[in-house]
């Protein structure tokens, strides 16, 4: 006849099978944290593959470091034109100057409204302001406030647009005194101090 065994069984109180549930409990939230982390990052980390699946390839996403230009507005031609005509009644005198560059904030803005000019219009604004940078700059014209507001809308313009002003056509050329006529080069030349008798 065999031998029957007993095996023991551990006997467990209530208190320890409440402490292995509520470990277990613990276990399985700390569990779906980290799958809810680990979801979060693939995420983030495939974003752009996500975005264009989602949306479509037509759309296209900003990379790190682009920034959209600043377009030229309607309401910046009239700043600059309501202060050029401001300044042009303390400078009678240069009334074309102004006059022209007002002509050419006119231009610009025409050009502005019609659609897909607005380069042309930038480059129109471009003139004005180096024209008006030569002019304010120049020694001999004293500085006034009405002066003063319009550079203040040139250095914006400048600045937010990214405008270059260095135009060969308005940079002041040197003068030249020296002129030959064919009726001088056809002239004996003649010393004042040699003397003949005739």
């Amino acid at each position: 006849m065999k031998e029957t065994k007993t095996v023991e069984i551990a006997q467990k109180h209530r208190e320890d099978v409440i402490d292995t549930l509520q470990l277990r409990s613990k276990e399985r939230r700390v569990l779906y944290a980290l799958l809810i982390f680990f979801i979060c990052t693939v995420a983030y980390e495939n974003s752009a593959l996500i975005m264009s699946r989602l949306v479509g390839d037509s759309h296209p996403l900003p990379e790190l470091g682009e920034r959209r230009h600043q377009q030229l507005t309607p309401d910046q031609l009239k700043r600059l034109d309501r202060a050029l005509a401001e300044a042009s009644e303390g400078f009678p005198q240069y009334w074309a100057r102004f006059a022209d560059n007002q002509n050419r904030l006119a231009e610009a803005m025409t050009l502005l409204a019609e659609e897909g000019k607005a380069d042309a219009a930038q480059e129109k604004l471009s003139l004005v302001v180096a024209s008006m940078f030569e002019f304010a700059t120049h020694p001999i014209i004293k500085s006034t406030k009405d002066l003063e507001k319009v550079v203040t809308e040139l250095k914006s313009l400048r600045r937010t647009l990214k405008l270059k002003t260095d135009i060969p056509e308005l940079e002041i050329k040197p003068l030249s005194f020296v002129r030959e006529t064919e009726a001088e080069s056809s002239q004996p030349r003649r010393d004042l101090f040699e003397y003949t008798l005739r």
